[in-house]
C-alpha cells in the first residue's frame, strides 16, 4: 500500500508538471536541468528530497545560456498552490494555513547570476527543513527567470522588458513516504465572480493535509430555500489540490440571482474517499449588485445583428419589387402607345 501511494505521487507530479515549463523555448534561448544531490530519493525529472528535520540540503540547477550574448537570471523558490480552476500551480505567494510549512519557508531568498554567451552554470539554493518531522510533502518549484534586454519595446514612453521563465517541481519530505490521510473541508459559501468574471456561488474548499489531493471529483447542487424547483448545478472532474491549500469551486447561474436564503449540497470524491457537505447561506441585494457591477458584461448577442441583416434584406426586396412594378407599368404604357 505504501509503495502504491509513493509511486502514485511520483506519476502524478510527472504527469502534471512533466519537463521544465517554458514560456517559449525558442525565444527564451536558455534551458535548465536538475542536478541530483545526496538527498534525492530516487531518479526523477523533479526534485524528490528526503531531508531530516532542521537539516540543510541543496537544490542545484544547471542553467545553460544558449544566446549569443550574456544574460542575467534570477533563481528562487515558488510554492505549490491551487488556483480557482482546481489546478496545482506555482506562486511566489503562499496560501498554506497557519503553521503549515511552504517551500519558501525553507528559503525565501532570490539569487541573481549572469551567465556568459553559450555557457552554463550551476546555481545552488540551500533549503533548511522544518524543526519537526511530519508525514506528507512540501510542494513547490524551483523557478528560473531570464531578463531579456535584447527584445525591449517602448510603448508611450514606458519600457517593456520581456521575461522568460522555466520551473522544475520540488517535493520535500521530512519523513519517509507513508499512507496519505486527507482532510477536505468546506470553509464557507459566498457570492462572487468565477474564473470567467461572471457572478457565481463560490464554495471555498480547504485541503487541510500535507498531501496532493488528486484526482478530485466535485458535484454541487444549490437550491433556493422554499423553492425546490430553482436549482443550480455544477459538475467537475479531475480537479487537484496542493497540500494545505484552498480554492473556490464555483456554481454559475445563467440568470441573476435573487436575494434570499440558499442551500448548498456538495459531494467530493477522490479515490475511495468521499466527503459530503451541506450548508445554508444567505445572499443579500448588496452582494448581488456588487458582483453584477464587477462582472464582465457579455457581448451583444449575435441575434441583434441577425435582425439588422434580415431587415436590410427585406428592404432590398421591397426596393427590387417596386423597381419591377415600375418597369412593368412603363412597359404597359409603351405597348398602349403603340
Amino acid at each position: 500500500m505504501l509503495k502504491k501511494y509513493h509511486f502514485a505521487l511520483i506519476f502524478f507530479i510527472l504527469a502534471l508538471f512533466g519537463a521544465p515549463l517554458a514560456a517559449s523555448a525558442d525565444s527564451a534561448d536558455f534551458s535548465i536541468k536538475k542536478v541530483d544531490s545526496a538527498e534525492q530519493i530516487r531518479e526523477a525529472d523533479f526534485y524528490n528530497m528526503l531531508v531530516s528535520p532542521q537539516a540543510t540540503a541543496n537544490l542545484v540547477v544547471n542553467i545553460n545560456n544558449n544566446a549569443q550574448q550574456s544574460a542575467e537570471f534570477t533563481v528562487k523558490l515558488h510554492n505549490g498552490v491551487t488556483n480557482d480552476n482546481g489546478q496545482v500551480v506555482y506562486s511566489k505567494h503562499s496560501t498554506a494555513k497557519k503553521g503549515a510549512p511552504s517551500l519558501t519557508d525553507l528559503n525565501s531568498a532570490t539569487q541573481t547570476v549572469t551567465i556568459a554567451a553559450n555557457r552554463s552554470q550551476d546555481v545552488t539554493i540551500p533549503i533548511t527543513a522544518p524543526s519537526t518531522a511530519t508525514p506528507g510533502i512540501i510542494l513547490g518549484a524551483l523557478h528560473v527567470e531570464k531578463k531579456d534586454t535584447q527584445n525591449n519595446s517602448v510603448t508611450k514612453g514606458a519600457q517593456i522588458i520581456n521575461h522568460f521563465a522555466m520551473e522544475i517541481p520540488v517535493v520535500v519530505r521530512t519523513m519517509p513516504a507513508s499512507t496519505p490521510k486527507f482532510d477536505l473541508q468546506l470553509q464557507h459559501v459566498t457570492l462572487g465572480l468565477d474564473t470567467s468574471k461572471r457572478p457565481a456561488i463560490l464554495a471555498k474548499l480547504d485541503n487541510n493535509s500535507n498531501w496532493v489531493l488528486a484526482p478530485l471529483k466535485i458535484d454541487t447542487q444549490v437550491y433556493r430555500v422554499g423553492n425546490s424547483n430553482q436549482k443550480y448545478v455544477a459538475h467537475y472532474q479531475n480537479r487537484e489540490m496542493a497540500p494545505n491549500s484552498s480554492f473556490n469551486s464555483s456554481v454559475t447561474p445563467q440568470a441573476i440571482l435573487k436575494p434570499g436564503k440558499y442551500r448548498l449540497m456538495m459531494t467530493a470524491k477522490s479515490g475511495k474517499q468521499v466527503w459530503h457537505f451541506d450548508k445554508y447561506f444567505t445572499i443579500n441585494q448588496a452582494a448581488i449588485t456588487k458582483t453584477t457591477n464587477n462582472a464582465i458584461k457579455p457581448p451583444k448577442k449575435a441575434a441583434s445583428y441577425l435582425w439588422i441583416i434580415i431587415g436590410f434584406l427585406l428592404l432590398l426586396l421591397i426596393i427590387l419589387y417596386l423597381v419591377y412594378k415600375l418597369h412593368q407599368k412603363n412597359k404597359a404604357l409603351k405597348q398602349n402607345a403603340e
